[in-house]
């Protein structure tokens, strides 16, 4: 349904050119966001290329989550934030409105926790709104909790949600009017080279040349870039999400629903969802799926071991409804870590690992720099290289709980 408004607000359908200066491939988060990104901070003539509508792959099954805490993690914490603070100013930024709510990520731990209370230190040194409960005041402040086996909790308290498919949707908008020729239901075929480096893209309807592409097709970029011999270590993981609509005696007891929350450890997380509802879903199941071929409906066997665990935890939703279901996939690489580089000319930015989203509006800013510059000076680029799978298979060691 968002993706259909979204379509249908898109201006009328541009004719394919023959070159540009920038070829963005991929129309979800990354990709409007990139093309938002280049158009409004280089001069350059740029084309987005979308195989199906804006929003319409893994951005559009995207919780959203907008969360800081990233334990001891810097570099997450500072992208997050940077990327958070522009959501909040999207309308400002941009011209266009998308969805948006405040919701606290709440950290259960015990005393041998390290990862939760180093996130509380990571947040409280940049000046990121966090705070520490004690047992007795997590019981007091989330009372729909029942479980003692944690003895503090970390509220990242700034945290928040949004809509995939309408902030894609309102990127895309807004860099059309910065001149970004954005095609859609136009699948690129392949890459075009020259002396062993890009310059342009195959669709059905001929090349568009560029000295610059961008490759942010998500579960799709491997194969792309597999075309002109770059291999990514990306596999696409099938996610499984109900939406849960609550009885009214908990609309009246708890107004504020419930706070954003993954146990530790755990393979599932919810979050409140726009209007009253709560979504929960398995994060990294590991089950491996083709992008263009998978159940979009949750197998009924996950279905109730989702609603067994949030019952255990919050007992008063044991009458809840289901609102909705569906299943989305993750472009997960061996260590969860993004990947943004450039060979060959053509810059790489995917393996966003379930955790892209909350990231959408720094990536953009940081491919654009690389686009421009070759550089950037927002984050140590070096990090989310390609290269660092050729030194060791798993790359680098993000931790668990942060993804």
């Amino acid at each position: 349904m968002a993706t259909a408004t979204i379509a249908m607000r898109m201006s009328t359908v541009p004719s394919q050119p023959d070159g540009a200066d920038v070829v963005i491939v991929g129309g979800g988060i990354m990709g409007t966001s990139i093309a938002f990104f280049t158009a409004t901070e280089l001069d350059l003539d740029v084309v987005l290329v979308e195989a199906d509508n804006i929003g319409s792959g893994s951005t559009g099954d995207s919780s959203a989550v907008l969360r800081h805490h990233y334990g001891d993690d810097e570099i997450y914490t500072k992208m997050a934030w940077w990327s958070h603070q522009f959501y909040r100013q999207f309308s400002e930024k941009t011209g266009e409105r998308i969805a948006h709510a405040d919701s606290p990520l709440v950290r259960f731990a015990s005393d041998d926790d390290s990862y939760v209370m180093d996130g509380y230190e990571t947040l409280e040194s940049l000046g990121i709104p966090v705070s520490l409960y004690d047992r007795d005041e997590v019981q007091e402040r989330y009372p729909m909790f029942s479980f003692d086996e944690f003895d503090r909790a970390v509220s990242d308290d700034s945290a928040g949600y949004s809509d995939g498919a309408d902030v894609a949707g309102g990127f895309a908008r807004a860099a059309q009017e910065q001149g970004v020729t954005i095609l859609t239901n136009t699948p690129v075929t392949d890459l075009t080279t020259s002396n062993g480096r890009v310059d342009g893209v195959e669709t059905e309807l001929g090349t568009i040349s560029s000295e610059n592409v961008v490759l942010a097709a998500g579960p799709w970029t491997p194969r792309l870039a597999e075309s002109i011999g770059i291999e990514i270590p990306i596999t696409t993981e099938r996610e499984q999400v109900i939406i849960l609509e609550p009885s009214e005696d908990y609309k009246n007891a708890y107004p504020e629903l419930t706070p954003t929350t993954a146990l530790p450890g755990g393979s599932w997380y919810m979050r409140p969802d726009f209007s009253d509802g709560i979504l929960v879903a398995t994060h990294h199941s590991g089950e491996q799926v083709d992008p263009d071929n998978y159940k979009n409906k949750p197998d009924e066997d996950v279905l109730l071991e989702l609603t067994d665990k949030i019952f255990d935890v919050i007992p008063e939703l044991s009458d809840a409804g289901i609102r909705g279901q569906y299943c989305g996939v993750y472009s997960t690489t061996p260590d969860h870590d993004f990947i943004i580089d450039e060979t060959k000319n053509c810059y790489l930015a995917c393996g966003f690992s379930g955790h892209g989203f909350k990231h959408g509006p720094a990536i953009g800013k940081i491919v654009a720099d690389l686009i421009g510059h070759g550089e950037t000076d927002f984050i140590d680029i070096d990090h989310f290289s390609l290269d660092r799978f050729s030194e060791d298979a798993d790359g680098n060691s993000l931790s668990d709980e942060a993804i």
